[in-house]
């Protein structure tokens, strides 16, 4: 420090390393908005896959359903009771009571979760992690997977009308699966783009610091002590926690990111993690 090259050396560096990191930012940025652009064709296409999506939940909810995405995962979450429900009522009357059973046990299971999820949603606005977290915490693939199991292992001792509702509550769980991912990847596009705002608003001024502090900040210009700690010190430690804000904004942005990306698993009726095969029938019975 009584040199102070090192403290030269470091800001400099430092400079470097901001500018770099602002300019992936801004590219990543457009990387992100470039999906938004494309031909009269495209936005068409997007549009027709839009609303035949809503057009088959309207089937299912017998309704338009809402359009905020908080409550319309509600609304798929509610309906997939109301079809649990409906299977139990159906299967009432059926002579196989380890049928019974296990669709009570079914019932009891997507009942408790729905009514956790729902409460986690309720006024959860778009754009926040609250929304995301409910939506993965359904597991709506491995519903789908026990369901189907049911439907196979008494296929022999179902009539048409249970089949039939079994049918409709594997219907309501597999719009479940393209919202998610819809709602996800607009969530992530968010995310990223807030992200890039954030790494500008913080990245500039500390860009200024660090190069200021290259410039002007050596070991003669300050004196003193602060705890018995020079001043200079201070300076420098303050400095580079100033230059550093950028990264650990980027760090926890990547980690949330990445940590979605990894739970969300596969669409579809595959279930990737151990932690989503939630015991929800006793198969031993």
């Amino acid at each position: 420090m009584t040199e102070g090259d090192t403290v030269e050396t470091l800001f400099q560096t430092l400079v470097g390393v901001l500018i770099t990191g602002m300019t992936l930012v801004v590219s990543i940025n457009q990387l992100v908005l470039s999906e938004e652009f494309g031909s009269l064709g495209r936005q068409r296409e997007r549009m027709d896959k839009s609303m035949a999506f809503r057009k088959d939940s309207e089937r299912e909810f017998q309704w338009t359903g809402p359009p905020k995405p908080e409550r319309f995962l509600s609304t798929l979450i509610n309906t997939s009771v109301d079809r649990a429900k409906t299977v139990q009522e159906a299967v009432k009357g059926n002579s196989d009571q380890l049928l019974r059973n296990r669709v009570d046990q079914l019932v009891d299971r997507i009942t408790t979760s729905a009514d956790e999820i729902t409460d986690e949603l309720e006024d959860a606005p778009f754009g926040e992690f609250t929304i995301m977290q409910a939506a993965l915490s359904y597991n709506y693939s491995w519903k789908i997977y026990l369901v189907r199991r049911l439907y196979w292992e008494h296929q022999e001792s179902l009539s048409d009308e249970e089949r039939e509702a079994i049918d409709d509550l594997v219907d309501i769980l597999e719009l479940f699966g393209p919202a998610e991912e819809f709602f996800k990847a607009h969530y992530l596009q968010w995310e990223l783009v807030n992200l890039s705002r954030r790494i500008l608003y913080t990245g500039i001024p500390a860009l200024l610091l660090t190069i200021y502090a290259a410039l002007y900040l050596k070991p003669g210009t300050v004196s003193g002590t602060v705890l018995s700690v020079p001043v200079l010190v201070w300076l420098i430690n303050g400095g580079i926690t100033f230059a550093l804000i950028p990264f650990f904004i980027f760090t926890a942005y990547v980690l949330r990111t990445a940590s979605i990306a990894k739970e969300s698993g596969a669409i579809g009726p595959f279930v990737l993690h151990e932690s989503e095969r939630a015991p929800l029938i006793n198969w031993d019975d």
